[in-house]
């Protein structure tokens, strides 16, 4: 039998079972080599999860799906252009009300549109820029441009301030369609969204004052000519 002893062949043997009867603390070394080893494995393995999950990850929803994202940008190209156009064209009717109406409540209402709807055009520029979205443009197009023309042909003070009312009335109740379908829409850009929320109480109220109007300038209209 071979004896367990410092160079002799027996250490080595002896030394991989954890056996030598001249060294006891052996083993226990043995022991936590094996556990150091084991903790390092178990390490690796979870930095080799890590990684995997990380190359696994879901994409995002714009990354999964780019149709998405595509429609998202071109409603909210479709918003701020039409958001535009209806401001614009309260303006430029409400600039026409302050030369041609006598009224007094027409023209501090005419003055308050133009107010308010400069303001409103700053502010969607400002959303529209933050959303990379581009910006209104300053002219309008032909279906707002006939809304224009058609009251430049209306002749009488009661007559005008009617029909510039009722042109209001009806601008405002399409603009807050548009509004409210934006602010719903599952797509809509958040900044834009916002603006929109924070527009419609200021549309319906001029909505609701255009009608006041409407129906005071209807009866100094009867008044001005009786039947």
């Amino acid at each position: 039998m071979v004896e367990c002893g410092t160079g002799s062949p027996g250490w080595r043997s002896n030394l991989m079972v954890g056996c030598c009867p001249e060294d006891p603390s052996m083993p226990r070394i043995l022991l936590m080599s094996a556990a150091s080893m084991a903790a390092l494995a178990v390490v690796a393995c979870g930095d080799n999860m890590s990684a995997n999950a990380e190359l696994t990850a879901p994409p995002t929803e714009t990354a999964a799906n780019p149709a998405a994202a595509e429609t998202a940008a071109r409603e909210a190209q479709d918003f701020v252009s039409a958001a535009g156009q209806a401001s614009l064209v309260e303006i430029r009717t409400s600039e026409m009300a302050l030369e041609k109406s006598t009224s007094p409540d027409v023209k501090a209402f005419a003055q308050m549109l133009i107010d308010n709807h400069k303001a409103a055009i700053d502010k969607l520029k400002a959303a529209a820029s933050s959303a990379s979205v581009a910006a209104p443009i300053d002219v309008l197009d032909d279906f707002h441009m006939r809304r224009v023309n058609d009251l430049v042909e209306t002749d009488g003070d009661a007559d005008f301030d009617a029909d510039y009312a009722a042109l209001q009335v009806d601008a405002h109740a399409d603009a807050i369609k548009l509004f409210e379908g934006y602010s719903k829409d599952t797509n809509a850009t958040a900044q834009l969204k916002s603006y929109a929320d924070e527009m419609l109480p200021t549309l319906q109220a001029h909505k609701a004052k255009a009608e006041k109007i409407r129906e005071l300038a209807k009866k100094a209209g009867k008044s001005a000519n009786p039947s």
